[in-house]
């Protein structure tokens, strides 16, 4: 008699919301298909010894011990890439809400070119290629250009690939992605 009840509410539960699953079910397909089954399954093989052309062997979590230990490289990646996240996190929040208030202070007509402005890095999906003609290594990239026309720098600085200013080359194309959102 319970189950009977509970089947029958599940049954007017699902007559109800039917249409909204339908439309759902395409995402949700497309969800797990590209997102969750591909995320699982690359957990499950990092858990593995697999070099594609034999079958993967267990090996547990030595791979991961071998990847925080032994692995110099991944721990300064790592390093960087929460430095990145603990600088940019706070000031791009109130780099953003600053803009946003200087922004609204000005006529309608320079509002939407600014606006148009902070918020084309978060539409565009160029912004490598914007920020590769910005930051190029020569003396023809719109920086190195600008600065030394000014008689601020005599030479092309490498943004990209000198660590002087690779990392807050790094930061300031995170800043500028995140300013319009």
């Amino acid at each position: 008699m319970v189950k009977t009840a509970r089947l029958g509410r599940f049954r007017r539960f699902c007559s109800r919301y039917m249409e909204d699953y339908l439309f759902v079910a395409p995402y949700l397909l497309l969800f797990f298909i590209f997102t969750v089954i591909p995320v699982a399954a690359s957990l499950l093989l990092s858990l593995t010894n697999w070099n594609v052309l034999e079958a993967p062997t267990f090996v547990g979590l030595k791979n991961y011990f071998k990847l925080f230990l032994e692995d110099s490289i991944f721990v300064l990646a790592l390093k960087n890439t929460l430095l990145i996240s603990l600088i940019t996190g706070p000031v791009s929040f109130f780099l953003s809400l600053f803009v946003a208030w200087l922004v609204n202070e000005f006529n309608p007509m320079l509002r939407t070119l600014l606006t148009l402005l902070f918020y084309a890095p978060s539409l565009s999906g160029g912004v490598y290629l914007v920020w590769q003609i910005i930051l190029s290594n020569d003396s023809n990239g719109l920086l190195n250009a600008l600065l030394m026309d000014l008689n601020i720098l005599y030479e092309p600085v490498l943004w990209t690939t000198d660590t002087k200013y690779m990392f807050a080359s790094c930061i300031a194309v995170v800043l500028w992605m995140s300013l319009g959102t």
